[in-house]
């Protein structure tokens, strides 16, 4: 019934891989729309047509230069205007974010870092964790694929309860509650505001979905479903990328997770 998942490595990084760029593009954009013409002028100030390009290697580009000719005032400021003054808090911990900007905070963290590319005396980099695990099937439920993935994809409320079970799991699913900053976020949201739920349970992010994709900065396929000789079921390869504050917890290696979880 349940996923058996295997963390295969663990590593800090400061950006997600390149199959995201188009949601971070994407995500950047949109924070300067939002801003309005004062975070346009700003950036204008220094490179012309900086907005007059199509892929994310070529903005990052323009910011950088930005920020090497910027004054540290104009690069703190556009940095509070972009992130509707949360920057500070983004860098205290990412879960303490409002939650009506939580599903923003992946792309704050890329913002932040794409500026301490280039003026770390100024930004510092905020690293996450970059999870790979392999999951295998359970010979019932598909496993997801790319077609689960992108912002509102399937693929993040997945992760996310994965990660509920890599802190929390002791012997098998049901032996234990699910807990952790995670758990505590989501039923906060909810009102119920208690620490520990059912594991033997799909999770039920309710409404909240959207947040999901706040907690989780990243989740990929690195491998799409396939049968695995020796087991004879499908495995897939997934990274998550999360910040270290929403676990608080030793990871296990070996565990068990949902294959699905509830929500709207």
């Amino acid at each position: 019934m349940y996923y058996r998942v295997k963390i295969l490595s663990k590593e800090s990084v400061k950006f997600p891989s390149k199959v995201e760029f188009e949601t971070v593009h994407t995500g950047i954009s949109l924070l300067f729309e939002n801003a309005g013409e004062e975070a346009y002028d700003l950036v204008e100030k220094y490179v012309t047509d900086a907005f007059e390009c199509d892929a994310l290697e070529n903005f990052i580009q323009n910011l950088h230069t930005f920020a090497k000719r910027a004054e540290p005032n104009e690069i703190y400021f556009l940095l509070a205007l972009l992130t509707d003054g949360n920057w500070e808090q983004l860098k205290k911990s990412p879960r303490f974010l409002k939650p009506e900007i939580m599903e923003k905070a992946a792309i704050y963290w890329c913002l932040n870092n794409i500026f301490a590319q280039v003026v770390p005396n100024l930004v510092k980099p905020i690293e996450a964790l970059s999870l790979k695990v392999q999951v295998l099937g359970n010979g019932e439920d598909a496993l997801l694929s790319k077609e689960d993935t992108g912002k509102y994809g399937e693929i993040y409320p997945f992760a996310a309860r994965l990660l509920m079970d890599a802190v929390s799991f002791k012997g098998q699913m049901g032996a234990y509650q699910l807990s952790g900053p995670i758990v505590e976020y989501f039923e906060g949201l909810k009102g119920t505001k208690i620490k520990t739920v059912p594991s033997e349970d799909a999770y039920d992010f309710d409404k909240f979905v959207d947040d999901t994709g706040g907690i989780v900065w990243s989740a990929s396929v690195l491998r799409d479903p396939e049968e695995d000789v020796t087991e004879g079921q499908e495995m897939a390869i997934y990274e998550i990328l999360v910040h270290p504050n929403w676990l608080q917890a030793e990871l296990n290696s070996d565990f068990e997770t949902y294959p699905y979880s509830y929500y709207a």
